[in-house]
């Protein structure tokens, strides 16, 4: 599975490099439909993971931005790095001369409705068809908007009547500009994009987060702030931080309720660490890493192991119902429940299988699910049918000593005195 894996990064990065050196002005990024959809429902941006620049100054912005993307390709695991390209629009700069305009007797608002009627256009009338209304603008001909050249000869009447060109009170360049301005929380912000690969996410952020600290200091009132899929995980991680405890305390106060024995509900919640040993296995031989998809697992293969600690407890205990001893219930009672627990493991472990090598749409999602379930189910199934049976006979057999051992203690207490029989008394001579 991990060599599958490595193919399909290789594959990957090839078909990058290739498409960037054919289309060198673009950005790309490999992602699946709904993982992009999902990712820029998230963040805003269809990336993985990204790191968002906030500041006022769009051209401070790009600065840090190229600076940050150094620092961040140099942290170990980043891939598919890029900036987005939103510079390079070309764009008509038309700025006013002041000085030459107050001596021809204009001020900028006469320069700005030349270039806002005759360049934009400005609508003049309405035409009404029905429901419907259009706009009629009037403008320039082509001819005389299409170069700076031509603009700057649009004749303009001074307050004296004298005509003057366009130039003489107004510099016309030809400037790059923004294609769109990124927006959040009432501020600008630039992004980059990238995905992380050979490691997990978490200690991907903490890696880079030291590393811009030390080689890039932020100026006053900028700050860069961490989205995609750290930010899902990370608000994902502190809910689920809240909800398993309590579900799993829930569950106990329900064990003990059934069993009336904190004993008996203990040993049914040690599955637990059961199928968190087999989840975390599998998770490592497949290469992947903790993610909400697998915590998820986490929680489903809880409810499995709990389930198949339930069948055997209660069988146990209805063996020594029956009059056995605790060593003949026990080895009676897993002998006959290996069939039951084998059936329930196999069916959830065969029927994610598809799920474990999934690669179409999704696969994202599934696959570390379906990890964490087996590989929990796995060992929590085994640690059942092999630990479950011994530690039920410790505790029992503890804990029927120390009921004999209260109960001889209650037996001398509640014994009467026994009268000592009378001493002879010594005859005098």
């Amino acid at each position: 599975m991990a060599n599958a894996a490595d193919l399909w990064c290789a594959l990957g990065r090839e078909m990058q490099e290739f498409l960037e050196g054919e289309v060198q002005t673009a950005v790309f990024g490999a992602t699946q439909p709904i993982q992009m959809r999902v990712e820029e429902l998230i963040s805003g941006v269809r990336a993985t993971l990204a790191l968002k620049i906030y500041g006022e100054d769009l051209d401070k912005l790009e600065e840090l931005s190229a600076k940050l993307k150094t620092v961040v390709g140099g942290v170990p695991g980043v891939a598919d790095l890029s900036a987005e390209a939103n510079k390079g629009k070309p764009q008509m700069v038309i700025k006013v001369d002041r000085q030459a305009a107050a001596r021809y007797g204009l001020n900028a608002d006469d320069i700005l409705a030349v270039v806002q009627a005759g360049i934009g256009g400005e609508a003049v009338s309405t035409l009404i068809d029905g429901t419907r209304r259009f706009d009629i603008a009037v403008r320039l001909p082509e001819e005389f908007r299409s170069s700076p050249s031509a603009i700057a000869a649009i004749p303009i009447r001074t307050a004296e009547g004298a005509i003057v060109p366009f130039s003489s009170v107004a510099k016309i360049e030809l400037d790059e500009g923004y294609t769109f301005v990124r927006r959040e929380a009432l501020q600008r912000y630039a992004v980059l994009q990238m995905d992380v690969q050979g490691r997990d996410v978490d200690s991907f952020v903490r890696e880079a987060n030291a590393a811009i600290a030390a080689k890039v200091t932020l100026p006053t009132g900028y700050w860069v702030e961490w989205g995609g899929a750290f930010e899902n995980q990370q608000r994902a991680m502190e809910r689920l931080g809240v909800i398993v405890p309590l579900t799993i305390g829930l569950i106990f106060i329900l064990l003990y309720t059934a069993f009336n024995s904190v004993r008996h509900a203990t040993l049914i919640i040690a599955n637990v660490p059961f199928a968190i040993i087999g989840g975390i296995v599998g998770l490592f031989i497949t290469g992947q890493y903790l993610s909400v998809p697998s915590a998820i697992g986490f929680i489903a293969v809880f409810g499995v192991a709990m389930l198949n600690g339930i069948v055997l407890v209660s069988f146990l205990n209805d063996q020594r119902k029956h009059g056995l001893s605790i060593r003949d219930a026990v080895r009676q009672g897993a002998a006959l429940r290996l069939r039951p627990v084998l059936m329930t493991a196999s069916v959830a472990i065969l029927g994610l299988v598809p799920m474990l090598i999934s690669t179409g749409v999704g696969a994202e999602t599934q696959r570390p699910l379906a990890t964490v379930v087996i590989g929990g189910l796995i060992t929590s199934t085994l640690l059942t049918l092999l630990l479950l049976p011994l530690i039920y006979e410790w505790s029992e057999t503890r804990a029927e000593a120390k009921q004999r051992a209260r109960d001889a203690v209650a037996d001398v207490e509640q014994a009467e005195p026994v009268p000592l029989p009378p001493q002879p008394t010594p005859e005098t001579p």
